[in-house]
């Protein structure tokens, strides 16, 4: 089994947001993973809406108007990825999803036939009008008519413990992690759990999160580090560029 880690574009952002040092603006990678198992292809999250190349977009102007933007080619989106692999968009079968923010979300529309693997939590969240507002979950990118697969929890995607789905919300009320054992090593894609290894000693999470929920999270996550574990944040530049901790293409 391999696990790949492909960059969908950047997400524009003041550092402060992303719990980032220094001040000014950042620009941030928005990755997705995709995951090669025998018993067929999984992603975790699928990065952005290819529309959002495009900078009149209704929700690129509302994004920029809170101070926020993504920039991205038509290259980086999860369909030309997926192409790279060799890998037909169309037979993917489960999109893992750690949570409904378009930048999670986006590319759903480039994997019609896949299976959305989601907390039941999260899902609820996303069709809920005020808890959807309060998190920012816009329906524009997930309310597809994909089948769905509701979790209550913990979840062995594969059934032999190489893909095993990890709750941990507060950054959403439904937010998901993934713990992926493959031939490149124990990997815990944490999602927007923590958003980089900054995070991990600051705790600055986003002020619209459950913090009390993402503290513990984030603790229980960390735990279940053993030496040889890689832990892949949310949107770390220092784990991706010419030192990416995971490849994005076949060698």
């Amino acid at each position: 089994m391999r696990l790949f880690g492909c960059v969908c574009g950047q997400f524009h952002s003041p550092a402060e947001g992303l719990g980032m040092a220094g001040g000014g603006r950042v620009a941030v990678p928005v990755p997705f993973y995709v995951i090669e198992h025998p018993d067929g292809v999984a992603l975790f999250d699928c990065g952005l809406h290819a529309a959002l190349k495009d900078p009149e977009d209704p929700f690129r102007r509302r994004l920029r108007s809170a101070d926020l933007d993504v920039t991205f080619e038509a290259e980086d989106t999860v369909a030309r990825h997926l192409e790279r692999l060799d890998i037909d968009p169309a037979r993917i079968r489960y999109v893992v999803l750690s949570h409904l923010h378009f930048d999670h979300a986006g590319g759903l529309h480039q994997v019609p036939n896949a299976t959305l693997v989601v907390q039941r939590q999260e899902w609820a969240a996303g069709f809920d009008d005020e808890v959807a507002a309060r998190y920012f979950l816009p329906k524009r990118f997930y309310d597809l008519g994909h089948a769905v697969q509701l979790l209550d929890g913990e979840h062995d995607l594969f059934g032999d413990g190489a893909v095993v789905c990890v709750p941990s919300p507060g950054h959403t009320p439904g937010h998901q992690s993934l713990r992926v054992k493959s031939v490149q090593g124990d990997h815990i894609l944490v999602g927007d759990a923590c958003y980089n290894s900054q995070v991990v000693e600051s705790r600055s999470f986003p002020d619209y999160s459950d913090q009390t929920a993402m503290n513990r999270s984030l603790d229980a996550l960390l735990a279940l580090r053993e030496p040889e574990t890689v832990m892949v944040f949310g949107h770390d530049p220092a784990q991706w560029g010419e030192g990416a901790l995971l490849p994005s293409l076949r060698s």
